[in-house]
Formats: C-alpha cells, sequence, structure tokens
C-alpha cells in the first residue's frame, strides 16, 4: 500500500488551481483503519506547531508544505519521539508570489490544531498514509472531553472486486467518532497484533562445531 496514493495527488496537482474553479474530487483506494495503521511507520498525536511552504518549482519537483507536529503521544514507532518535534511533507500550498497548489480530498493541517496521524516513510521524508485516510481531528467538548473525528469530504472511494480482480466504486466510509480513549486502544490493538503477526529475523548462523 506504500505511497500508492501519491503519484494519483501529484498528477493531479499540475496547474494552479483558481478560486472559482469548480472542485473536484479525489479518488483513493479504500482502506481500512487496521491496515492503515498496520503498514504504518509512525502513528502520532499531537497539536500542529506549524506549516511552512517549500517552492520546489524551479527543481521541477511542484510545492509542497511541511507539517511540524509537537508531539504529545507516540502511539506507534519510536517512543523517544513523545515531546519533541516532528516534521513530514503534504502536497500543495500557497507561493511567496501567490499561486496556490491544492489537491480537492487531501487532509489541510493549521497551527493549534490537535490531530492524530498515520504516517509513511518516502526516500525524504514522510506522507499522510491513505491520502486523506491517514488524518484524525481531535476535538474537546466544554466539558473537557476529547474527541476523535475524520473530515473525508471530496473524497471518492474505489476497491477491488474480489471476483474480477477489478476497481469498482466503493461506498463512502462512515465517519469516526468516538472519544480519544477509545480511539487511542484500537489503534494500540492493531499495532500490537501487526506486531505478533510480523515474521521473526532470520537467526544468525553461529560457528559450526567439529
Amino acid at each position: 500500500m506504500k505511497r500508492w496514493w501519491l503519484a494519483m495527488a501529484v498528477a493531479l496537482v499540475g496547474l494552479p488551481l483558481a478560486a472559482a474553479a469548480p472542485a473536484r474530487a479525489m479518488t483513493v483506494l479504500q482502506v481500512d483503519l487496521k491496515a492503515l495503521v498496520s503498514t504504518a511507520d509512525v502513528v502520532l498525536y499531537g497539536k500542529v506547531a506549524g506549516t511552512r511552504v517549500l517552492d520546489r518549482r524551479k527543481q521541477g519537483r511542484g510545492v509542497w508544505t511541511e507539517i511540524e507536529l509537537q508531539v504529545a503521544e507516540v502511539w506507534k514507532g519510536d517512543a523517544r519521539l513523545a515531546g519533541k518535534r516532528f516534521s513530514w511533507m503534504h502536497v500543495g500550498g500557497t507561493t511567496s508570489d501567490g499561486i496556490t497548489v491544492a489537491v480537492p480530498g487531501l487532509p489541510q493541517f493549521s497551527a493549534g490544531e490537535e490531530t492524530v496521524v498515520i504516517l509513511e516513510r518516502t526516500s525524504e521524508s514522510h506522507v499522510v498514509s491513505g491520502g486523506p485516510q491517514g488524518k484524525f481531528t481531535v476535538r474537546t467538548s466544554p466539558a473537557g472531553q476529547k474527541t476523535v473525528t475524520r473530515d473525508m469530504a471530496d473524497v471518492h472511494y474505489i476497491r477491488r472486486d474480489p471476483a474480477t480482480g477489478e476497481m469498482r466504486p466503493a461506498p463512502k466510509q462512515v465517519e469516526i467518532l468516538r472519544s480519544l480513549n477509545e480511539f487511542r486502544a484500537e489503534v494500540a490493538g492493531y499495532v500490537a497484533a501487526a506486531a505478533k503477526a510480523a515474521p521473526l529475523p532470520p537467526a544468525k548462523a553461529g560457528p559450526v562445531g567439529k
């Protein structure tokens, strides 16, 4: 599943999107939460510390935004990241000359928001796994209860027909809405199951006795 959506996103970036242009929906392969977590490199909960646009058009590499997260909890990955800042890359952004590059359907991040992100590694950084499917927003009620939701607007899903192998439209995913504690426990279960199912490293050959 690694980076299957990224090439699709880059293909859509092409030209800047004018404010008056009609929105287009992203089409992605539907992936459930268990699969997202099982194949992720890191799953983090924290608060977005800030964003920075990286204009790489002169190098023929488009426009990207670097998102920096103040990590509160590490749900998968190196536990030493807790309390530190962690950055990853995101397609699009608004450049200093006023050009906006955007991919409809990709999640947006803003400074100060609480989020859970499921990330996979690239050759240079990390990206959100599954496009819009790997970003979750954490909101706090007036009573202090934290809930987790996921914005799936402007997204169309496809999935492989097990009988024919063909890709077909899939029903829109049901919105995730649960407490942060419930969501944390569910993700922890998937992480534990993936670790248990992982193959053991091959045993090192010892010296052969005579």
